[in-house]
């Protein structure tokens, strides 16, 4: 394309010829500058906004099991599986020191990623600590749910393949579609030391079919966010300190590749320290960073945890470190 600087007149026109021409072109400008306010702002401009990503489940609601009086809960509740206890708990104000436990929250043994629904269904996986007798290879892959209205936890899916001796991990990260009604999950599950075979599912939790969106790659911490009229995928892999994102349209499909995100070194984060948890809250992205080398040691309930936070800058259409990594 020329540029605006070369357009003029050639060599060789001039006089009256040169007049008439120099009149078509200022009679052209002011007819162009009389329509511009005419034009939809989209035709008057090369560069397209960039979306600001936004949380995709601020529909989610508290069980109704904790409305029930007996139970004595108040507001402020946190559902926690990092406690001494086996299995999930709720926290409430009014019981600083006796967290809520159903007597079925402990069947799966202990716990990591949680999530929950616009109905107020809780979604967990196992996640085993110091050993695994609480929780046996044969139950690693399947995800387990809450029911809102009882409180009873029961089996939900499995997810396909097996967990081993030489890596007992399988779901390590959970995230949540509101307008889609699907729980996104990031495993490691059947990954050996030279090979990678984690990945994304998506599990529809009308049906409870599941779709794989990623394959070959290892996922610890995971969040969906809307992008514009789609979401994107952001995806904390197990085995570097990085987040990369996955496009997704408005059903959720990946719609391009992987592409990076974050070098969480950036904010301080080491070597060894893996996004474990991440969230979006009030436009700013916080990530949970824990050691991780797939040993079952590094999953202890008082392994050492720290956090760190980026701001999105929509001129540039990047995160940008708001809070270095740090203990909470």
């Amino acid at each position: 394309m020329r540029n605006r600087s070369q357009s003029r007149l050639a060599p060789g026109i001039h006089g009256p010829r040169t007049g008439l021409i120099v009149g078509w072109l200022v009679a052209g400008l002011i007819l162009a500058a009389a329509m511009l306010p005419l034009l939809p702002a989209t035709e008057l401009s090369t560069v397209p906004p960039v979306a600001q990503p936004e949380p995709a489940d601020s529909c989610r609601t508290l069980p109704a099991f904790t409305m029930k009086p007996e139970l004595g809960l108040a507001g402020g509740l946190a559902l926690a599986t990092d406690r001494a206890q086996r299995g999930l708990v709720v926290l409430s104000p009014d019981r600083p020191n006796t967290p809520y436990q159903h007597p079925s929250w402990d069947d799966a043994g202990y716990l990591g990623p949680i999530a929950y629904d616009r109905d107020g269904h809780i979604y967990a996986a196992p996640t085993p600590r110091l050993s695994l007798v609480d929780n046996p290879l044969e139950g690693a892959t399947t995800l387990w749910r809450v029911d809102s209205a009882s409180g009873v936890m029961a089996p939900f899916v499995a997810l396909p393949g097996v967990a081993s001796m030489r890596n007992p991990y399988a779901i390590l990260g959970l995230s949540y579609a509101c307008a889609l009604h699907r729980l996104y999950a990031g495993t490691v599950i059947g990954s050996t030391p030279t090979a990678e075979r984690g990945g994304v599912v998506a599990i529809d939790l009308m049906s409870g079919q599941i779709s794989s969106l990623l394959e070959a790659t290892d996922v610890m911490g995971l969040l969906v966010v809307r992008m514009g009229s789609g979401y994107a995928l952001y995806i904390g892999l197990a085995r570097s300190p990085e987040l990369l994102l996955l496009p997704l349209d408005s059903l959720g499909q990946p719609t391009g590749p992987l592409q990076p995100l974050l070098d969480l070194t950036t904010a301080g984060a080491t070597a060894s320290e893996r996004a474990r948890k991440l969230r979006l809250v009030n436009g700013e992205l916080t990530v949970d960073l824990v050691p991780f080398n797939y040993s079952l040691q590094t999953s202890a309930a008082a392994m050492p945890k720290r956090v760190a936070a980026w701001r999105y800058d929509a001129s540039g259409g990047a995160w940008v470190v708001s809070r270095p990594a740090a203990s909470p």
